[in-house]
């Protein structure tokens, strides 16, 4: 498999999570530590709280998207790692973040890192998990959202992307819903976009999610308009 990362991209994202989440947490202490010094100065601490409070959550998301050694990214390039070099993976290169170019197709990957029991009935998603534990994970970016929404909307701006720069050729775009956790374990009934665990996508891909072969034609005209990657 060929991987195709946008390098400047990361690193970019990955400087700020790195600068962000220190730099809001040293100002909320200034703030702590001016309301307990100069009460006289109420309007300071409020400033620091928002100001610290927006930094820290900008650099949590960022540390978990582009500084985590389990970010989406690596995880995925682990995962499928083993693919022949007919594959090729983009990691944020084009409309949707995780792409895997193949002869049998196009597929995204939207990936979620959320630990424990995750249900799907009929697109509708849950974690059961108490109140406070949810406010944890809000604060820590780490809730699950609606994973297929999410899915089908990266797949169709992937979708007319392709269309656009095929002179209206289409070429079908499967979704594909990962979870990377080692302890996620999933319920799933009803999901209208595949849902795999990291650790089984390269054995699925290679059964039930193998499509069938694009035409020639149609792989040609892919390679023409996508950047190739090194093995």
């Amino acid at each position: 498999m060929k991987v195709v990362r946008n390098e400047a991209y990361i690193r970019r994202r990955a400087t700020i999570g790195n600068w962000a989440f220190p730099i809001g947490y040293i100002i909320l202490i200034l703030g702590l530590v001016t309301s307990l010094l100069y009460p006289q100065l109420a309007l300071i601490p409020v400033i620091a709280f928002f100001v610290g409070f927006g930094l820290t959550q900008i650099g949590i998301y960022y540390i978990h998207r582009f500084v985590r050694p389990d970010r989406p990214e690596a995880a995925l390039t682990q995962a499928l790692k083993g693919l022949d070099d007919r594959y090729v993976l983009y990691h944020y290169m084009l409309p949707a973040d995780h792409v895997l170019v193949g002869p049998d197709g196009v597929r995204t990957f939207t990936v979620k890192w959320q630990r424990g029991e995750i249900r799907c009935r009929n697109d509708r998603w849950s974690q059961p998990i108490g109140l406070l534990r949810w406010f944890l994970r809000w604060m820590a970016q780490d809730t699950l959202g609606n994973p297929t929404r999410e899915a089908q909307q990266e797949a169709e701006a992937l979708r007319r992307y392709l269309a656009r720069r095929l002179d209206g050729k289409e070429i079908p775009v499967r979704p594909v819903i990962v979870f990377t956790h080692p302890e996620a374990r999933l319920d799933i009934e009803g999901s209208s976009v595949p849902v795999v665990h990291a650790r089984k996508l390269k054995e699925w891909l290679r059964k039930e999610g193998r499509g069938s072969s694009l035409p020639r034609e149609l792989q040609a005209a892919l390679e023409q308009i996508l950047p190739r990657g090194e093995a």
